[in-house]
């Protein structure tokens, strides 16, 4: 069963929504091509377009006509005896072709064949999905980044109002010393903070097949949540999109093939067969032209059980192929219902919380200048500015990873 990754759901850091420098946002293009990398160079990817390819080869490599059969036999006699019936034998067996085992197997081989196809996609997709919230953890944890500088910028300008109102000779140095402190502590979570960037830089780069100490540029999520589809459309593509349900219905095709050939093998086989007799001197003494059939009803029960056999697979198959749809179909709606929260608790946080927030750290801010507001008040305003401002930017890198999902469960191409 897959499950939505949570992405960094225990963050502490934050700062601005503008990057300094050069960046990148996570567009549509943008995770198309990371996804198209990592298809091309993940092991799994690769292995799976192999194993489609062996599948493929295996198809070609059903026959029609078996290998025919050539003996060779002396006579040890006397010399009279060898002379009259000929010392030397040659003889030549070709088996005739079952009527319709060669196609009933070359079905089953082109439909296992199919499935590997769709098993090797499935693995593609799973390689972008890895690679694409790889992207997404890089990209919120620079979003966190900026916005920390941000709140640095603001502590520090803070800092030295509190030192200006300390040199006051009514002024007290406690507030001064508090936001140091607080500056100091919020540095240090900054500095972690890039410390862990370059984790998720390296985990990127490894999803991708690149040198580990590969560069990147800034990352940023996107400003506004994108468009969440509906869970029943979604749903009804399954059968024609997700790549394990149409392995599984071309499996439950070559159970079918399956149970035609166990059909087939019940009938005798026939071959045709010359046997000529040479006498070692040089002359011909007789060709013999002779027809053997196997004699299968003997048999006939075990013959029965083996059709009965694949019949009860090919039945297995198509309700395997019901499980999984039904499978993916939850997931589906545990995706969807992920992505619409994330999508419209990130429109909360950045509409009218953000707004009310931010004017009340702004009137706390010019009250605690005029002393009319104890300090605790504004770092309480400000931390909780910050931690909206921070939420907003997690809640879109959660839509973003309940959407990869989704592509990898019901994709568009």
């Amino acid at each position: 069963m897959l499950t939505i990754p949570k992405i960094l759901a225990g963050l502490a850091v934050a700062g601005s929504l503008l990057h300094a420098g050069e960046t990148q946002r996570l567009s549509d293009d943008f995770l198309s091509r990371i996804r198209s990398e990592a298809a091309r160079t993940h092991p799994s990817a690769v292995a799976g377009k192999h194993l489609a390819a062996a599948a493929a080869h295996d198809t070609r490599a059903v026959r029609l006509w078996n290998d025919p059969m050539v003996g060779l036999g002396f006579m040890a006699a006397e010399k009279m005896m060898r002379m009259d019936d000929g010392d030397i034998m040659v003889s030549l067996a070709q088996a005739l072709p079952k009527p319709g085992m060669s196609d009933a197997e070359r079905r089953k081989m082109a439909a296992m064949g199919r499935a590997e196809t769709q098993n090797a996609r499935t693995s593609s997709l799973a390689a972008g999905a890895e690679a694409a919230r790889a992207a997404i953890e890089l990209a919120l944890t620079d979003e966190s980044i900026s916005l920390q500088q941000t709140q640095i910028t603001w502590l520090a300008a803070m800092t030295e109002n509190a030192r200006q109102m300390a040199a006051d000779p009514m002024g007290s140095s406690t507030d001064a010393l508090r936001m140091e402190t607080e500056l100091a502590k919020q540095q240090q979570m900054l500095d972690a903070a890039r410390r862990s960037r370059e984790g998720y830089a390296q985990k990127l780069n490894l999803a991708l097949g690149r040198s580990l100490d590969s560069p990147w540029l800034g990352l940023n999520l996107p400003a506004t949540p994108p468009a969440v589809p509906l869970a029943q459309a979604e749903i009804a593509r399954i059968p024609h999109a997700n790549p394990k349900v149409r392995a599984m219905r071309e499996m439950a095709g070559a159970a079918n093939a399956e149970a035609r050939i166990a059909d087939r093998e019940r009938l005798p086989e026939v071959a045709v067969g010359i046997d000529s007799r040479i006498y070692s001197g040089g002359d011909h003494r007789s060709t013999t032209f002779g027809v053997t059939m196997t004699l299968p009803w003997l048999n006939d029960h075990s013959y029965q059980a083996k059709i009965d056999a694949a019949k009860s697979r090919e039945l297995a198959a198509g309700r395997n192929v019901e499980s999984m749809r039904r499978e993916v179909a939850a997931i589906i709606l545990s995706a969807v219902t992920e992505a619409a929260n994330a999508a419209a608790q990130s429109r909360a946080f950045s509409g009218e919380i953000h707004e009310k927030a931010r004017q009340t750290t702004k009137s706390i801010e010019a009250a605690w200048i005029s002393s009319k507001a104890p300090l605790t008040d504004l770092l309480d305003a400000a931390r909780m500015l910050f931690s909206i401002r921070l939420e907003q930017r997690r809640m879109i890198a959660m839509q973003l990873a309940a959407l990869e999902e989704l592509h990898t469960l019901v994709p568009n191409r």
